[in-house]
């Protein structure tokens, strides 16, 4: 097989070697650029749209007779960017030698479908499997059953069932990190003397499942028990409590010091002494190697990508798959992405990325509303740049079927509408195609054909001049027009339940509250609670705080002077600041929310079949009661008007669009219209995604009203401040 390989690589090595040295090396940057981040080439600017094929057998090879074709068309559609997958296990053999090969061969291939193009390679820093072998003490070892391999005999990814107990390394892995830095610095040192790598732009470091940083068995198990983890774990509290004195006070135990504190067992990790929280006060062990564990992912991607940048001879793009707030299943704990501000604070990451949230709603049928997964504007607020991964298939059929014309119809409006969500938060994205491999995403069967995608001469048009109009926008001041602002948090999942039960609540509150928020037509902001200072707080009519149910005083001072003025809006769900990171007082959350409550162990209500516990009932003389506790006269929803600002506090998350229309109309913030159509404004562009069609009004944010007639299925873009329809 190798020989194959290399006897394709040199015969395509000495047809194209003349054109290669003639392209100059590109330095790539991500900078802050017209007032947002942007992919800098050679210092101009970039609409950051790019084209990326899979690391699936059968569809990744860009010399391939449907890769390149797919390079080629998106190239024709004026989509220079592309990304490829690479993995150690083709550069570094067992003889420790570092072999270029198929790397010469993954860029060769697409500057031969594509003579401009600059690349991006997702290199995966896992082990090759052989390491694994020879290095079993550094393999995962998970809390609550054995490692196993799934995959029979042939043809099958490199990252294959990653997300169940597979047989892996330790993301703690002292002897994988200095192992795996090494021989990067090796391929990147080697590679960048070839004339191929002179189009190389940037290195996305992946890693655990999926290359997407979560930790292995993170959905249904609980890593990671090894020696590696335990060993890390202890530098990490001393590190945090520098004497052991500190550390027994915190876990309450006089016996533990440095040489002996064990990681915490499945029974430990699945139970909550406190209702769905942990007692910061009894349960310190368990919230300490939760935080150890983001922690050391965290710091794994950081360490990578320094090596790139410091291994490379030019500015070089450096990103990752991490910030994934929405549509974690219930997992944050065991395996989310809840070190985000370690990550954002980094110098050596310039960009962040992931799927499109996958639930509820996921985008994939007209009238859903395409999101992001991460808390996409604390990204911008770092100066860093996020890029979707849009890995949703078009609802294409054969051109022979009787439904293609509406099948292309939906394939325009929601392709159209994932590309503007993105680009209207001034962000990028790119298109992640399974279809040359010929895998229906989920499955492992087929699909019926093995095409791209987005193969389609009508839909490549629409693409391209989508992409055209951001192009043209590129020198433009980026604005973006939101007034409501979601507030979210990552260290609550620290001090509550890491299961999926006792975890119900707040994943309801986080995934589902924001479709409703979607459909009630406003346009919204989201960011993590520690950028709360960032934010121009002037911008925002209303401000929802979602599951910041832990606060520090700082924050709870913040809100009460800073976001409490100016007629704004606040809005409070369950138990905002029930915690200060060192106990649990329901009296915190009063000091939030300025209105009274009472705590409540009764375990008969319950939320999706969970019971709630603890409950808080709102006891407020002064506030207006909205709602009930189903079956009782005990208050759940309630509004308070102050003097100078309204607090909103409901019990339990409401998923009706219905109600927070309502709330957010008393707040002044702007209705795009009565249709429950989805909008996404910024950036020059208005867009509006319609299933119903038929007459609409559209409120401006200026106070403009727009007259239109939309069809059925579609996205039109519109001038935000004029209605005037751009693209429809």
């Amino acid at each position: 097989m190798r020989r194959t390989l290399q006897c394709i690589f040199f015969c395509l090595f000495s047809f194209s070697l003349s054109l290669t040295a003639q392209r100059s090396p590109i330095s790539a940057a991500v900078g802050m650029y017209k007032g947002k981040a942007t992919i800098l080439l050679n210092g101009k600017p970039q609409t950051p749209v790019i084209y990326a094929l899979t690391d699936v057998p059968g569809g990744r090879w860009p010399w391939e007779e449907v890769p390149k074709h797919t390079i080629q068309t998106f190239c024709e559609a004026n989509i220079h960017l592309m990304q490829v997958d690479l993995f150690f296990d083709h550069v570094w053999m067992e003889n420790d030698s570092i072999n270029l090969d198929t790397a010469r061969m993954l860029l060769r291939g697409v500057l031969n479908a594509c003579p401009d193009a600059a690349i991006l390679i997702r290199f995966h820093v896992n082990p090759p499997k052989w390491w694994q072998s020879k290095n079993p003490e550094e393999n995962t070892v998970y809390a609550d059953g054995p490692a196993k391999t799934y995959h029979g005999p042939g043809l099958h990814r490199l990252i294959q069932d990653d997300e169940k107990t597979v047989l892996r390394y330790s993301l703690a892995s002292a002897k994988w990190i200095e192992d795996a830095s090494r021989h990067l610095k090796l391929f990147l040192q080697a590679l960048q003397k070839v004339p191929e790598a002179n189009a190389l732009i940037g290195i996305q470091v992946a890693g655990g499942v999926f290359g997407e940083w979560h930790y292995w068995g993170f959905l249904d198990n609980e890593p990671d028990m090894s020696n590696p983890m335990l060993l890390y774990f202890r530098a990490w509290l001393k590190n945090k409590y520098q004497n052991e004195k500190a550390l027994q006070v915190s876990w309450k135990d006089p016996s533990v010091n440095f040489q002996n504190a064990s990681l915490p067992t499945v029974a430990e990790r699945t139970t909550t002494k406190a209702g769905i929280f942990r007692d910061p006060d009894s349960e310190r062990k368990i919230i300490d190697y939760y935080e150890a564990q983001h922690d050391c992912v965290a710091e794994d991607i950081i360490h990578f990508c320094q090596v790139v940048k410091e291994s490379w001879p030019r500015p070089i793009i450096t990103g990752t798959f991490y910030g994934y707030f929405y549509s974690v299943f219930g997992r944050e704990a065991a395996g989310g992405h809840l070190a985000l501000m370690k990550v954002l604070n980094s110098p050596w990451v310039d960009y962040l990325s992931g799927p499109h949230a996958y639930y509820p709603n996921p985008g994939s049928e007209p009238g859903d509303p395409y999101r992001s997964r991460s808390l996409i504007n604390s990204v911008a607020l770092h100066g860093k740049l996020w890029l979707d991964e849009m890995d949703i298939r078009p609802p294409l059929v054969d051109v022979s079927d009787s439904d293609f014309d509406s099948s292309l119809q939906k394939s325009i409006a929601t392709t159209r509408q994932h590309m503007l969500f993105t680009y209207s938060k001034g962000m990028g994205f790119w298109f992640y195609d399974f279809g040359p491999s010929g895998m229906a995403v989920g499955t492992r069967t087929k699909n019926h054909g093995n095409f791209g995608w987005w193969d389609e001469p009508s839909l490549m048009k629409d693409i391209r001049q989508v992409k055209a109009l951001m192009d043209s926008n590129l020198e433009k001041i980026y604005t973006h027009d939101a007034d409501v602002l979601l507030v979210h948090d990552t260290k609550t999942f620290y001090y509550t339940s890491a299961t999926k039960s006792g975890n119900s609540l707040e994943h309801w509150a986080n995934n589902w509250v924001p479709i409703a928020i979607f459909k009630s037509v406003v346009v919204h902001d989201v960011i993590h609670i520690d950028d709360l200072e960032k934010i121009n707080p002037d911008q925002y009519k209303a401000i929802v705080f979602v599951n910041d149910w832990v606060m520090t005083d700082r924050q709870k001072k913040f809100i009460r002077e800073k976001l409490a003025r100016n007629h704004r809006h606040l809005i409070f769900i369950y138990a905002p600041g029930y915690s200060n990171e060192e106990k649990l007082d329901p009296a915190f959350i009063e000091n939030v929310t300025g209105i009274k409550t009472e705590m409540s162990r009764d375990t008969t209500y319950s939320f999706n079949n969970h019971p709630v516990d603890p409950l808080f009932v709102i006891t407020d003389q002064n506030a207006a009661p909205l709602e009930y506790f189903k079956g009782s006269s005990r208050v759940d929803f309630a509004r308070r008007t102050f003097g100078d600002y309204d607090s909103w506090y409901m019990v339990l998350p409401s998923t009706d669009p219905s109600v927070w229309r309502n709330i957010f109309q008393k707040a002044g913030a702007n209705i795009y219209d009565e249709d429950g159509d989805i909008f996404y404004t910024g950036h020059n562009i208005l867009s509006v995604h319609t299933v119903a069609g038929g007459d609409k009004t559209i409120h401006l944010k200026n106070g403009k009203r727009v007259h239109l007639h939309l069809p059925p299925i579609s996205t039109t873009l519109l001038n935000p401040e004029t209605g005037e329809v751009i693209l429809r």
